[in-house]
């Protein structure tokens, strides 16, 4: 009987990975249009702006994920319907003040990169959080039900609208107010889609012992999410400080034309994988696994060096001179992008666990390795940085290897050593 269920549920991940990377791999070919239209349409600065506005954007927004979604994926069918009903109210508490917090920081920001445009980017960017707790809980429920193809259409849809929308208003001479525009019409769409997913309405309601367990909870899943969202745009967040304003215009290029791909992929099989770790889990069968979940890692981080090798082919063929000195730079953060996936899969076995703690451990690790890194190296090139930013993910990951075996030799040196002194 084991067997064909076994066979069932390896079937559900690789279908739910697949369209989720289906979904991703058609999304991104929207980014290249956009890519390619806003280099184009912009100087190395204004897209350095853009993709610095963008940055902070997405630090913020991935504190999204420390609400109760990672709960209700996770709980037992016991507490699904309380976690949900109370889970509503905490997205609607987390959004708002998410919003208020962007717009808050938005001046300051602004001062300490010295560039006034970015305040005004990134309060209007801010208002996009307001309306996501309408249909937040629906897009958790279809993560736990494994419906992963409404969900991958759904989010497939608003990003290529996105995509289109800021490429349409950039040709427009819309500048870098494409981008907030293009946000608009994200959650728009996003609204319109996934208000009709097909999941059980469980309301709204408040049970203060619930509810205050959701944001225990929840607080060590902000920290995590909030480490995790730096230690991704930190390269972006430093650089913007290091380089100049136009090679950190030329850097944030070849960042968005090369690493951005391969997050996307990561995030795609790391959301469609989190689900089925949950299951496992459930069923006390996770370590039976866990060798599998890192084969399918490797297959997908497989295709970041296939890109990596591609991009001195597509580079000087789709993007104008001005972009040319890039290509380097482009297939150095192509491989960065490798060791995150293995850091962030065995970050999604710690979370499908409950552990939380241990998580976050990881997570400001790899935050403070890389942040000492980056000014250690004090890269002034975009391929220097780049290469930085290599050398720090592969030590991030080898560290997380060694660690294992390290504390391992500590236990058998400790049991040897307390065994001596028990025959003396």
């Amino acid at each position: 009987m084991k067997l064909p269920v076994l066979q069932f549920e390896n079937k559900r991940l690789l279908s739910n990975v697949s369209w989720l990377l289906g979904s991703e791999i058609a999304a991104k070919f929207s980014r290249l249009f956009v890519i390619l239209i806003l280099a184009a349409q912009l100087s190395a600065i204004e897209y350095g702006t853009i993709m610095l506005a963008l940055a902070c954007h997405e630090v913020l927004k991935l504190v999204l994920r420390s609400g109760a979604g990672s709960q209700i994926v996770q709980c037992n069918e016991s507490q699904l319907s309380e976690f949900v009903r109370n889970g509503a109210v905490l997205q609607w508490l987390i959004c708002l003040s998410l919003a208020a917090f962007q717009v808050a920081l938005a001046f300051p920001i602004a001062i300490f990169y010295d560039n006034s445009e970015l305040s005004k980017l990134l309060i209007l960017m801010a208002l996009a959080y307001i309306p996501y707790p309408l249909v937040s809980v629906k897009v958790f429920l279809l993560h736990r039900a494994s419906k992963m193809r409404y969900y991958s259409i759904c989010n497939a849809l608003c990003i290529l609208a996105e995509n289109i929308s800021i490429g349409i208003f950039a040709l427009l001479d819309f500048g870098i107010m494409s981008v907030v525009y293009g946000k608009w019409v994200f959650v728009v769409l996003w609204l319109s889609l996934f208000a009709f997913a097909p999941v059980k309405n469980y309301g709204i309601g408040f049970n203060k012992p619930i509810f205050l367990s959701l944001i225990k909870s929840s607080g060590q899943l902000l920290s995590t999410e909030l480490i995790r969202a730096l230690r991704l745009q930190l390269d972006v967040l430093i650089g913007a400080r290091l380089l100049s304003p136009e090679l950190f215009g030329v850097y944030s290029f070849a960042k968005s034309a090369g690493v951005g791909l391969s997050q996307s992929l990561n995030n795609a099989f790391n959301s469609g994988l989190y689900p089925y770790l949950c299951n496992k889990h459930r069923q006390d069968t996770l370590p039976n696994v866990t060798l599998k979940i890192y084969a399918f890692a490797s297959f997908v981080a497989f295709t970041f060096i296939l890109q990596a090798i591609a991009v001195p082919f597509y580079v000087p063929i789709l993007f104008e001179q001005q972009w040319q000195q890039s290509y380097s730079t482009v297939a150095f953060l192509c491989c960065s992008a490798l060791p995150a996936i293995y850091i962030d899969t065995h970050c999604n076995i710690l979370r499908a666990k409950a552990k939380y703690q241990y998580e976050m451990y990881v997570r400001i690790f790899c935050l403070a390795a890389s942040a000492i890194g980056l000014f250690l190296f004090n890269a002034n090139t975009p391929i220097d940085f780049a290469l930085s930013v290599l050398i720090m993910s592969a030590v991030c990951l080898l560290v997380l290897l060694i660690q294992p075996c390290f504390f391992g030799c500590i236990s058998i040196i400790k049991f040897l050593s307390l065994r001596s002194h028990s025959n003396e």
